[in-house]
């Protein structure tokens, strides 16, 4: 008897249903709502988002150790490009979508597209899992693994995502931190193993219809090729002063900033909203 209702809990969402416990559970935790909660869980859920994961990622590659930088940059990115696939292929409603519910969005400048899997906790469990995978301490592992959740919990607080979201977030960015960090360190070409991972990850060119992907696909592409670029012709060295360090830092992102919103301007004036010129854009 109870076979087809577990069943049905684990495979509704990919119909496109939801199943009544999420609605009850989301409404229940926004329920815990206040001022300080707000800030709380709109501070942890930015641990998912590209600025902050571009910092980390640009620290590590321009001050302390490049390959370390890459393997993260691989899995993340490579994670975030699975997710938009997976978003297109589910098309999931959000939950704050469905008019039955009182669902509050708070955090509608990161809620476009589809919901399933929750990208933040997607991202953030690649980007720390891969952290500690790397560093392979048992105080990075904790801090991974309670990171990914709060991540997770914050998407459930903010009214973006069902909790079968951000489970399957957690699990696939888990699967893929191991299969890319395994992948990152056996395959010593990496002309070879960024170029089937762009090639796969193509797919989603045909037929995905959201924002999300596209950004995704052209940062993947971008950073994979900067990396071979890099050490092609540059092989810039980290023994240097750590003022020269910090010069990287603040020069990097200010040219990543420039160039993010800077060609934001000509490529609207070809044509505005075009996701493959937003691809190629980022």
């Amino acid at each position: 008897m109870y076979k087809p209702t577990i069943f049905v809990g684990f495979f509704s969402f990919y119909k496109g249903e939801t199943m009544f416990w999420e609605f009850q559970f989301l409404t229940a935790f926004q329920k815990t709502a206040n001022p300080f909660f707000d800030l709380f869980w709109t501070f942890i859920t930015m641990f998912g988002e590209e600025v902050l994961i571009v910092a980390i990622v640009g620290f590590l590659y321009w001050c302390l150790n490049k390959e370390f930088a890459k393997n993260l940059a691989y899995s993340v990115l490579t994670s975030v490009a699975a997710n938009g696939i997976t978003k297109n292929i589910v098309c999931r409603d959000r939950p704050f979508q469905n008019s039955d519910w009182d669902i509050i969005n708070k955090r509608p400048d990161t809620a476009d597209g589809f919901s399933f899997p929750s990208g933040h906790t997607q991202v953030s469990t690649s980007l720390f899992i891969s952290m500690a995978i790397w560093m392979k301490k048992r105080w990075m592992w904790v801090f991974a693994i309670t990171m990914a959740i709060l991540v997770a919990f914050s998407r459930l607080y903010l009214g973006v995502h069902f909790p079968t979201d951000v489970i399957a977030g957690f699990a696939l960015g888990l699967a893929l931190s191991f299969i890319c960090c395994y992948l990152h360190k056996k395959i010593k070409n990496k002309l070879k193993l960024y170029g089937i991972t762009v090639i796969i990850a193509s797919v989603g060119l045909f037929f995905c219809t959201t924002e999300d992907f596209f950004t995704g696909y052209g940062i993947l592409v971008g950073a994979l090729g900067a990396f071979l670029f890099e050490e092609k012709f540059v092989n810039f060295s980290l023994d240097v002063c750590w003022w020269k360090k910090a010069l990287r830092i603040i020069f990097g992102l200010i040219i990543l900033l420039i160039l993010k919103e800077g060609l934001k301007i000509p490529f609207d004036l070809i044509s505005e909203g075009n996701l493959y010129l937003r691809a190629v854009r980022y």
